[in-house]
């Protein structure tokens, strides 16, 4: 277990609550553990700087717990409030001083990761970010994903496979992209198994032409 002060591990839990994550802090801690054990040499970790409830403090404490894990990728994003997210529908709204605090956590996770050798290598922006900021994916060097870069970029065919997945059918000449959605729960996923198949049919077509 990470060795979380006991107030900063409630505001840990606190944030998690705030944005309907149903998992524990210390789950998180045991499924990283399990991909080592089960051999995984190349795991990204994500953080969302500005979250409600979260402080400076917990915030910081966050990446040092991250670090002492050692992972190879950590991605950063700041709090976006998207106009359909639980969040905006409660009125939750980002002020001056919650954007700054936002700013130094972004400050202190720059300094540190460069300090422990970690390059960014991908960036992104979106709509209603908190101190209009950005996302920013670190790695150790060599462990760059580029599958990040891709689903971003959108220039590369991607194959989603499981529930929730999303394929991206990609042909540049000429400029073509197709997007096809894997049902995201799992009884749907199971139920409607042979429907979702079906969708895949546009895979194979888009091989064939």
């Amino acid at each position: 277990m990470f060795d979380l002060p006991k107030d900063l591990w409630y505001s840990a839990v606190c944030s998690l609550r705030e944005i309907g994550r149903k998992h524990t802090v210390q789950q998180f801690f045991d499924a990283f553990a399990l991909a080592r054990k089960c051999g995984f040499t190349n795991i990204n970790t994500d953080l969302i700087a500005g979250l409600p409830t979260d402080t400076y403090e917990s915030f910081k404490k966050s990446v040092d717990g991250i670090l002492s894990l050692d992972a190879e990728c950590i991605t950063v994003h700041t709090l976006s409030m998207k106009r359909s997210s639980t969040l905006t529908e409660k009125g939750v709204t980002i002020d001056r001083e919650g954007a700054e605090t936002t700013r130094k956590m972004l400050e202190y996770n720059q300094n540190i990761l460069l300090q422990k050798n970690y390059i960014p290598y991908y960036l992104y922006r979106q709509s209603r970010m908190a101190g209009n900021l950005e996302n920013v994916g670190w790695s150790k060097k060599g462990y760059e994903s580029l599958y990040n870069v891709y689903v971003m970029d959108e220039t590369h065919t991607i194959l989603g496979c499981g529930s929730g997945a999303v394929t991206k059918l990609k042909r540049n000449n000429p400029d073509y992209l197709e997007r096809i959605f894997n049902f995201k729960y799992p009884y749907e996923y199971i139920d409607r198994f042979e429907e979702m198949i079906s969708r895949k049919n546009a895979i194979s077509a888009f091989y064939t032409q």
